[in-house]
């Protein structure tokens, strides 16, 4: 009995350290400063981007929790001298969205139509309450331009990928485009094929960014790049959606194509941490999603409704 104390009160201790390791870790930002204007914060939930214009700042992706909402929105002020006053949503995941409640209510909040309709359908439980009053309140399909004084931001929707309902902002007098979650820069990507991502329209959907007056990208997670980055990562997902492809024409088993070597054009890829911990987006999920794509072996969970 005393060794099962011994052991539960490690348990306990364990856990409480991790708690207050990862309450640590929520709390604290790296700030990238890119221009006169233009930051990235970085923390649990991957990066996101700050701008400040004459109407105000505008924040792009919220992170993980709402105390992080509230301390990015503090940051970004303290950052540009201005109020928020405009929030992006880049996609539905929570890593990007949950932070959304720690502004304040009536901020003006853009995301695409799917997006808005993944968060009600496939996320219900955490906006509900006083939460819903940060849902996106500006929606939009295929693309929506705002002038705010000194600068011009784009919000595109250039195709499936990561998600069916991801926007990209461009940025024009930064010279900069702001990918979300449709980048991972050297780092194996999410691949919500449930809420209509997809492994074979991904590099077209980065070849429909490509024409964009850009040279700056930052992207969901990973660090600041520019052109020749977004242009490796396209060429690892079209040799990841090649790959789907031979498997299904070829009946090659799961086990067969995960343990295959063929995929190349991850040298240099890591894992995603979260607070230090592999949360399992790594080489075998990239190509087991692939696989699953390319065989068919899919449901969504947010079906579009049919026209």
């Amino acid at each position: 009995m005393t060794f099962l104390k011994r052991a539960a009160g490690l348990i306990v201790l364990l856990i409480a350290v991790f708690v207050c390791y990862v309450i640590w870790n929520v709390r604290s930002f790296e700030v990238e400063q890119l221009s006169e204007d233009l930051y990235v914060i970085r923390g649990i939930g991957g990066n996101t981007t700050v701008l400040k214009t004459d109407q105000g700042t505008v924040v792009i992706d919220s992170m993980t929790f709402p105390m992080q909402g509230k301390l990015i929105r503090k940051q970004a002020e303290e950052l540009t001298g201005r109020e928020v006053a405009l929030l992006i949503n880049t996609h539905y995941h929570l890593d990007h969205t949950h932070g959304n409640p720690g502004f304040e209510p009536g901020t003006a909040v853009v995301s695409t139509e799917r997006t808005l309709s993944h968060l009600k359908a496939l996320d219900a439980d955490f906006w509900d309450g006083d939460a819903a009053l940060l849902l996106p309140n500006d929606t939009f399909s295929d693309r929506k331009q705002f002038d705010l004084g000194n600068k011009t931001i784009s919000v595109i929707h250039p195709g499936r990928g990561h998600t069916d309902g991801d926007l990209v902002v461009l940025l024009e007098q930064e010279n900069t485009m702001v990918m979300g979650d449709l980048f991972f820069n050297k780092h194996y990507p999410n691949i919500d094929l449930e809420a209509g991502g997809s492994v074979q329209a991904w590099p077209t959907t980065i070849e429909n960014v490509l024409p964009e007056n850009f040279e700056r990208v930052i992207p969901g997670h990973g660090d600041t790049t520019d052109r020749l980055g977004l242009l490796g990562y396209q060429r690892f997902m079209s040799q990841l959606a090649m790959l789907g492809e031979l498997a299904a024409n070829n009946d090659t088993s799961l086990d067969d194509m995960v343990a295959d070597q063929a995929l190349t054009a991850d040298a240099g890829y890591t894992a995603i941490k979260f607070a230090g911990i592999p949360i399992g987006l790594d080489r075998k999920f990239v190509l087991r999603r692939a696989w699953e794509e390319a065989t068919g072996n899919v449901t969504l969970r947010n079906p579009p409704a049919s026209k």
